[in-house]
């Protein structure tokens, strides 16, 4: 494969990674939301709205650990200026309350970590068989979710089957970039696939849904040059017309 294509793949992968991103906040931003809330607001109101009441997901734990993360560096922020004009009982109410706030922090990690804990392992096998129903059924993005699972497993004996479909999935729901990055791992990495061919019609088929013509043809002419008489490229041929 040119050059030229291992870049635009390149391109798309990072599309796709900050795509993903996109609706994290960071500290910063979390840190100026909060900036307007008043200092001496008592401690006990601060750790009510932190601590876990068994209603939270692991990631919303993530989130309320990262708001508290903030609230601590606002107040060690306030504690170096303590000495412009803060009197010591201002200074030691700070003090106490950045280290309820840490111990907060603290209990909600080991939380967390109990969670993360009682989660039950999946079984490999079932958890791929359950996302290739779900993709029978046309449930794509389900099915998405269940490979994904699947594929983070670094052993997963059927990594290169669950990647497929996966791609097959985004596909199906027209997220052409995140299933060429898919497909694109089976002349990657995956060369030696039955599926390879199709994956590269399908990275043919999904450049051109995006209207980048010339990139698509590259991989119909690939198709085509390594798999003369499949029917794969008896298709990439009409496409190169």
């Amino acid at each position: 494969m040119g050059k030229s294509f291992i870049k635009t793949l390149l391109s798309l992968s990072l599309i796709v990674c900050f795509a993903s991103s996109g609706c994290l906040k960071t500290r910063a931003q979390l840190k100026e939301e909060g900036s307007d809330k008043d200092v001496n607001k008592p401690i006990a109101a601060e750790v009510k709205d932190v601590q876990p009441q068994g209603r939270y997901e692991i990631d919303e734990i993530k989130g309320e650990i990262t708001r508290l993360t903030g609230r601590i560096e606002d107040v060690e922020r306030q504690g170096k200026q303590a000495n412009q004009g803060v009197s010591a009982e201002d200074l030691k109410k700070l003090e106490n309350r950045m280290v309820e706030l840490e111990q907060a922090q603290a209990s909600m990690l080991e939380t967390m970590k109990k969670a993360q804990a009682s989660i039950p392992v999946p079984d490999q096998t079932e958890l791929l068989e359950k996302g290739k129903t779900q993709f029978r059924e046309g449930e794509f993005d389900q099915a998405i979710a269940s490979f994904s699972i699947y594929l983070k497993n670094p052993r997963a004996k059927k990594a290169e089957e669950a990647t497929f479909y996966r791609a097959e999935a985004y596909y199906e729901l027209k997220q052409y970039k995140k299933a060429i990055v898919d497909y694109s791992k089976f002349p990657e990495k995956y060369t030696k696939s039955k599926r390879l061919r199709a994956a590269l019609l399908k990275i043919g088929y999904s450049f051109d849904a995006l209207g980048m013509k010339e990139d698509a043809k590259g991989f119909y002419q690939e198709l085509v040059d390594k798999f003369p008489k499949s029917n794969e490229a008896k298709i990439a041929k009409k496409k190169l017309k």
